[in-house]
């Protein structure tokens, strides 16, 4: 199925009525979804104590780690550890449709020694556990988890460089060989998918990349390094093109939105874009960002703003707070790609802890109406 294909069929979705929407409280808001804690099918708990590294369980969220939303199964995915913290490497999913927490994989045994910096592990047919910051995307064209780099799992914690995607049909892993220029690895890069062309965007804090995982290729897009900090998180605004990076920046040693035109014709020049109204979001480490198709803007929520979210309107620059009360707890380390949308379901998806139930949040079903974007004269529709 082609990209724009996927996201309209995913958009129509919105109109039915599925069995995620009769388990979700239909109204407005947070909503802590019962018995949903990942602590339950933890594998260091339950039979696989040899990955509990030094911080067990709470590592597989607290340790900078990330997440996707599988938009073909309408279910969350949460994948992370790394460094000393933790040497699980599986994948945890909550499904909308069931609301029942599940492990999907095993971890990969043995896993690397606590001195072995090693990208690979079981035999080098799986990634090694580690931070992975913003740097894991769903390819919904491909039906594909992608992996970029990462803090290993080991005592030094060293960063990799490595190329993986999961298959989520088949549940197996492949180390990928991409050509071209490959994105240097490091703490804090950036990556946000692109329905329209099926692409991955990377910001390695030195350059924009894109990645083709049908082609395996990446290339770099930057004429020239913008030398970014890091705590930051990144989506795409697929209707403006706009590759988007919002949350502190440790080398300006303040607060930033970012914006690169990923359009045709662009020549991907670094825009400072200077908001109002979104402090909590903006000044906040790795921020929860998402596009929302339903208000054609980035609703974003953050360990610095309480119960409340955010919703930046790029063309006015105004950010817009929704006061909202019964939000999550705030537990350290940032949100990065842990806060995502569920078309199918109409609710943005936060995976806060491994210790506290996983949360949906409703925002008022009239804020805008759903827009697909129109694919670029070089991408074809089938």
């Amino acid at each position: 199925m082609s990209p724009l294909k996927h996201l309209a069929t995913a958009a129509l979705a919105v109109c039915a009525i599925t069995a995620a929407a009769a388990d979700l409280p239909p109204g407005t808001g947070w909503y802590s979804i019962p018995n949903t804690r990942l602590r339950t099918v933890c594998a260091a708990d339950n039979g696989f104590p040899s990955v509990s590294g030094a911080s067990g369980c709470p590592a597989i969220t607290l340790a900078w780690s990330s997440g996707v939303f599988d938009s073909t199964r309408n279910r969350m995915i949460v994948w992370g550890g790394g460094h000393n913290d933790y040497y699980g490497n599986e994948l945890y999913a909550l499904p909308l449709d069931t609301l029942i927490p599940e492990r999907l994989t095993n971890p990969g045994l043995p896993v690397a020694s606590s001195g072995s910096c090693v990208d690979a592990i079981a035999g080098g047919t799986q990634p090694n556990s580690r931070h992975t910051y913003d740097g894991i995307e769903y390819i919904a064209s491909a039906d594909r988890m992608f992996v970029f780099g990462g803090s290993l799992a080991c005592n030094a914690g060293n960063f990799g460089s490595d190329t993986w995607t999961f298959d989520f049909a088949s549940k197996q892993w492949r180390r990928m060989q991409p050509s071209g220029p490959i994105p240097v690895g490091d703490a804090g890069m950036t990556t946000a998918y692109d329905p329209v062309s099926g692409l991955i965007y990377l910001h390695d804090r030195r350059n924009l990349y894109s990645y083709d995982v049908n082609a395996d290729a990446y290339t770099r897009l930057t004429p020239s390094g913008a030398a970014l900090g890091y705590h930051m998180g990144a989506t795409i605004d697929p209707q403006r093109r706009r590759f988007v990076l919002i949350g502190w920046d440790s080398a300006a040693g303040a607060g930033r939105v970012y914006t690169i035109n990923i359009g045709p014709g662009s020549t991907y020049q670094l825009q400072t874009l200077a908001t109002t109204g979104g402090d909590a979001i903006v000044n906040a480490r790795y921020p929860g960002i998402e596009y929302d198709p339903v208000s054609n803007s980035i609703v974003a929520w953050s360990e610095n703003s309480g119960s409340d979210v955010y919703s930046l309107n790029l063309d006015t620059r105004q950010w817009t707070r929704t006061a909202l009360t019964g939000g999550p707890t705030p537990v350290g380390n940032g949100t990065n790609g842990r806060w995502r949308y569920s078309v199918a379901s109409s609710v943005f998806v936060l995976v806060n802890s491994v210790d506290a139930n996983i949360y949906a949040l409703r925002l008022p079903a009239d804020r805008g109406s759903i827009k697909v974007p129109v694919a670029p004269a070089n991408v074809s529709v089938q």
